[in-house]
């Protein structure tokens, strides 16, 4: 069997989906949240994330050590941060693995939703895979070739893990390897998830009950010593190997999934059990001492996560135990004199009481999937999608606009006042990752006017989205697939491989074709082959448009001699205007309205070619983005000096 194969990180297909209802926030989001992932994006884009700190520091081996690598933490002065306390004297701390694995699942999901036109998405998404595969445990360990968890001043190792690795941060990496693999068909990412897989099925637990499929949360790579040993957080390994028994056909892969399933159920999901509801073992920056007996909500997420993709007997009772657990513990409603008004919001862990935007970001998720999932059951509650979207507002506030670049602060009391001056690498990740995911399970709040794919249950090698109009052609690996699709208006036909799909009814094909959906505009496409066209036709008109042509164009203008760019704005209807100049890395160069009201018609913008500090920008090409009312457009421009 091909090593390429289907994988499915979000189980957003496993869901029956709602009708689209009115929502309802504590707090207004701050803005939409494709804007959102957009300021943010630029944020990690800038020269701030990439080769613009630290750039002459290497490791012992002399090789560059990326900036997101060296620190958790950059404060508003774009210094590293670090931290004396509860570090045997280290300034510099970062954690690889799961950095590394949330940063490529950032840049391949915006790469999925925006088309990535520059390429560079796939690029950094690369970069991060490829310095993991050079430093790796070494290959003759007990646990080799493995991602470290923990880095220290660019040598790996240290800080609480010591000579020790988590077990549970390879697995996490080798499933981005695979995403990696699929749309690159680069050799050595097969290569390293190979390996990763070999190690992990070979140092897999037997036993009795409490021991049987689990991996002990943190061990010495060269032997094996065990220096902290329980962890829940099994989820990744039992995705990881359920995959690549669909791509290898190995059995010992399939077993080695199935009992690390086993185990969940049979441990923190089983009443009789003496670690039931024990979801623990996650944070790399704490101690063992500190984490045992203090919870965290990630793997209790991750669990009810796959649960929802499995569907054992009796998983929507055990869905909502672990729900109602993890809420009990974290969930923080207003009134809240420590994060009003921001909330409602969730605790990280039990050991550090704090609200952060990653968790609540995660929780929000998984209570929508929640929601979904249990649509007509009885035990639904209505709260868990209202909660979800309060969140999710509430967390659109989190940018540190004292920098006023895009990225976000570390705690929901940073807003306030709390840290005041410092921000996770990470945070800025899991605000790209999981806002889009959000996006999916809520197509509502997706933005209109062209064509975003929400969600694809396979890699896509290819993405091309027109400029001229909302149409949008892509490939997947192994040609077959099921997406979601935002789009302005109904599509006038669907191809694949060249030939048209049918159209069906229902929300989901079962077999090739296509259906779609008026009340949340989506598409969704079953199909066997590929590459995949979608062709808009006359009904494709947005919600605010006039009937026979869209709401909002954009056209660029030829200008003899290239000084200055100019293109014309088409607005159907009077409303707010909001118009500003990216490059192609997806970086605002420079605003040209920001919500002045236009009267419909055409008018014609010049651009001096100028940022918004007034500076002379390269010759080259630019995209000009608009916006009025729920309507987008954009256009190339191309400046020349």
């Amino acid at each position: 069997m091909s090593p390429r194969a289907r994988i499915l990180l979000v189980p957003v297909f496993a869901v029956t989906l709602l009708a689209a209802l009115p929502a309802r926030a504590a707090v207004a989001p701050a803005l939409p949240y494709a804007d959102l992932v957009h300021e943010v994006i630029g944020f990690l884009y800038s020269d701030v994330g990439w080769n613009g700190i630290r750039t002459n520091d290497d490791d012992p081996a002399g090789y560059p050590v990326p900036p997101y690598f060296y620190s958790y933490a950059i404060n508003d002065g774009n210094n590293l941060d670090g931290s004396l306390v509860g570090y045997p004297g280290y300034l510099s701390v970062s954690y690889p693995g799961y950095t590394a694995s949330v940063a490529i699942d950032a840049f391949l999901d915006w790469r999925r939703f925006s088309g990535d036109l520059s390429g560079e998405a796939l690029a950094r998404a690369r970069a991060y895979a490829d310095w993991i595969l050079e430093h790796r445990t070494p290959a003759g360990d007990l646990y080799g070739n493995l991602p470290y968890s923990t880095q220290t001043d660019g040598v790996m190792g240290g800080g609480w893990d010591g000579p020790a690795i988590m077990t549970d941060k390879p697995p996490m990496f080798a499933l981005r390897l695979l995403r990696l693999y699929d749309i690159t068909g680069e050799a050595a990412y097969w290569n390293g998830a190979v390996e990763i897989a070999d190690v992990m099925a070979a140092t897999q637990l037997g036993g009795g009950a409490a021991d049987d499929g689990r991996w002990p949360f943190r061990v010495v790579p060269s032997d094996g010593t065990v220096t902290q040993d329980y962890t829940s957080h099994l989820t990744p390994a039992i995705r990881f190997f359920d995959a690549m028994a669909a791509r290898t056909g190995n059995a010992a892969y399939q077993d080695a999934a199935d009992r690390a399933w086993a185990w969940l159920l049979a441990n923190p999901g089983n009443p009789a059990a003496a670690d039931y509801m024990r979801f623990e073992g996650f944070y790399e920056d704490q101690s063992p001492e500190m984490q045992t007996g203090f919870q965290d909500h990630y793997s209790g997420h991750e669990m009810l996560v796959e649960l929802l993709r499995r569907r054992p007997a009796g998983w929507q009772d055990l869905a909502v135990t672990i729900w109602d657990s993890l809420s009990s513990r974290y969930l923080q409603e207003s009134p809240s004199p420590k994060y009003d008004p921001y909330t409602p919001v969730t605790l990280e862990w039990s050991g550090w009481p704090e609200a952060t935007y990653a968790s609540s970001l995660q929780y929000a998720r998984t209570a929508l999937l929640l929601d979904q999932a249990l649509a007509g059951d009885p035990r639904r509650d209505a709260a868990w999608r209202t909660t979800a979207l309060d969140m999710a507002a509430a967390c659109s506030h989190g940018r540190n606009t004292r920098k006023n670049d895009g990225r976000m602060f570390t705690t929901v009391r940073d807003i306030i006042t709390y840290f005041n001056s410092d921000s996770w690498y990470e945070q800025n990740f899991n605000t790209v990752k999981y806002c889009l995911e959000i996006m999916a399970l809520e197509p509502d709040l997706a933005p209109v006017g062209d064509a975003y794919i929400l969600a694809a249950d396979h890699a896509l090698v290819s993405i091309d989205r027109p400029l001229d109009g909302p149409s949008l052609e892509y490939a997947t690996a192994g040609g077959a697939g099921l997406e979601r699709v935002k789009l302005p208006g109904a599509p006038g036909g669907v191809y694949a491989g060249a030939a048209p799909l049918p159209q069906v009814a229902g929300p989901v094909p079962a077999t090739a074709g296509w259906s779609w959906d008026p009340a949340t505009a989506v598409a969704t496409i079953r199909h066997d082959d590929g590459p995949v066209a979608i062709v808009m036709g006359p009904t494709a008109v947005p919600e605010t448009g006039a009937p026979g042509g869209p709401a909002l164009r954009i056209r660029a203008l030829s200008v003899p001699g290239g000084a200055r760019a100019l293109f014309a704005v088409d607005l159907a209807r009077d409303g707010a205007m909001e118009l500003a100049v990216y490059d192609l890395q997806g970086r605002r160069v420079r605003r040209l309205a920001t919500g002045a009201t236009w009267s419909a018609g055409t008018r014609e913008i010049a651009w001096d070619g100028r940022d918004d500090h007034g500076r002379t920008v390269a010759s080259g090409v630019y995209l000009v983005r608009g916006r009025s009312g729920g309507a987008e457009a954009r256009a190339r421009v191309l400046q020349i000096r």
